[in-house]
């Protein structure tokens, strides 16, 4: 890609970007690989899969992933769809893998063959490790599930490059008894009170942040709309203490528990203020298909960050597609940041246009630019990701000088912090 009229420093600005080294804000590979075992599931396999449904439906996603039917029947399907689907930000990458891993210029049925054939063996730490060098990532936030003791006699194992994020929701979304017991019996306690519950939360996350954890993250999204009220201890005792009468009883979101959820959040944040540790917020586009997007806007979020005025938090996915209002509480609030982590797929230009508002709007000290957010069997993948990001900075930066706002020194400024030096500060890497 390249921005509009050829403006001349771009290739120098492009150019001095593909070389920076990177902090990826939003991993979730637990590991190496594991290996694709089928072309086409390889190739909508991750967020692809999300426009290739789009493209078609349920029934069809199906069928093109099921490895007893032979690729020769499922390619047909599949290529229609391809062909529909190919110029989104997902698709962009699916050709940008292509390309670099197999050195396919467009799918056909011999290039479908080739990747069954010749598929990327991640599961290979040197395969893996040599495409990381390549990307130059020097350290990935990894959001994954931990085996908690391993955490706690610090015996973990941490994926490649990684330093471990805190995820939230399971400590503060609790419905039942056997929950609360399943969070504290790592710790080889029982929880019969309220307080003891958020102590227990304490330890764990304690054992966390002395295992080099840097932030907590949170992705209630998923289950809730992210506007948490301040309810009093007693509103979401009275709750805990239902739950813990009798061990069958299950409470639901958001008539029962949403008061025991809003106030343990908040207790969190009090402890991420303690610790020192941002909090990493999913706001915008919610992964797979059809989902509840009024859930997600980060605006919901207002009272929260001007409540916890001591708490860094680093909101995702460039909240897409609410770029406005993101960019209000990032100018708004010192202590919200914005982070790119994703959005540079989910839509190429949003992010070119957003990354120009914000240069104008928000202090440009406070961007994130790269999350690769995939999984480590989708590490090909993750290097197009970041290709597509550095490509959307360059576009956006050049523009900016050809408006003669910044000059080209600038751009290179800005460029490395975004990419580097801001996420490199705001995690205390």
């Amino acid at each position: 890609m390249k921005p509009r009229g050829n403006i001349k420093c771009f290739d120098e600005l492009k150019g001095y970007i593909d070389e920076l080294t990177v902090i990826d804000t939003h991993d979730h590979s637990a590991g190496y690989g594991p290996d694709a075992d089928d072309a086409i599931e390889f190739i909508i396999s991750g967020y692809f899969r999300c426009d290739v449904r789009s493209a078609s439906n349920d029934k069809t996603v199906e069928l093109l992933i099921d490895k007893n039917v032979p690729l020769e029947k499922r390619w047909p399907v599949f290529e229609k769809i391809w062909n529909r689907t190919k110029y989104t930000g997902y698709g962009l990458v699916t050709r940008l893998m292509l390309k670099r891993f197999y050195g396919l210029d467009d799918l056909t049925f011999d290039g479908i063959k080739k990747i069954q054939e010749t598929n990327l063996q991640l599961s290979d730490p040197k395969i893996s490790e040599s495409i990381l060098d390549e990307m130059k990532i020097e350290v990935r936030l990894a959001n994954i599930a931990c085996d908690i003791e391993k955490i706690i006699n610090k015996t973990y194992k941490l994926p490649a490059r990684a330093r471990l994020v805190i995820g939230l929701p399971a400590y503060h979304s609790i419905k039942s008894y056997s929950e609360i017991q399943a969070i504290a019996k790592p710790l080889g306690k029982i929880v019969t009170s309220l307080d003891e519950y958020v102590v227990i939360c304490k330890e764990i996350f304690t054992a966390y942040r002395d295992f080099g954890a840097v932030a907590f993250k949170d992705q209630s999204a998923y289950q809730r709309k992210i506007d948490y009220s301040n309810p009093t201890k007693s509103q979401a005792e009275e709750i805990f203490n239902w739950i813990m009468a009798n061990p069958r009883r299950v409470a639901n979101y958001p008539e029962q528990t949403k008061p025991l959820d809003d106030w343990l959040f908040h207790q969190f944040m009090r402890i991420a203020r303690e610790f020192d540790l941002p909090v990493q917020i999913h706001t915008g586009i919610l992964t797979w298909n059809y989902n509840d997007i009024r859930n997600a806007n980060a605006i919901n979020l207002r009272s929260l960050i001007e409540l916890h005025k001591d708490v860094r938090f680093d909101i995702f996915h460039a909240n897409w597609p609410y770029a406005e209002e993101l960019i209000y509480l990032g100018k708004n609030y010192p202590n919200v940041y914005i982070d790119f982590c994703w959005a540079n797929i989910i839509d190429p230009v949003y992010c070119q246009r957003m990354f120009k508002q914000i240069l104008s709007a928000v202090p440009h000290g406070k961007i994130h630019g790269y999350g690769s957010d995939y999984e480590g069997q989708w590490l090909a993948q993750a290097w197009a990701h970041l290709k597509i990001a550095k490509d959307n900075i360059a576009i956006a930066l050049a523009e900016m000088i050809d408006m003669q706002y910044i000059d080209i020194g600038d751009a290179k400024e800005i460029a490395k912090n975004w990419l580097y030096d801001n996420p490199k500060e705001f995690f205390k890497l």
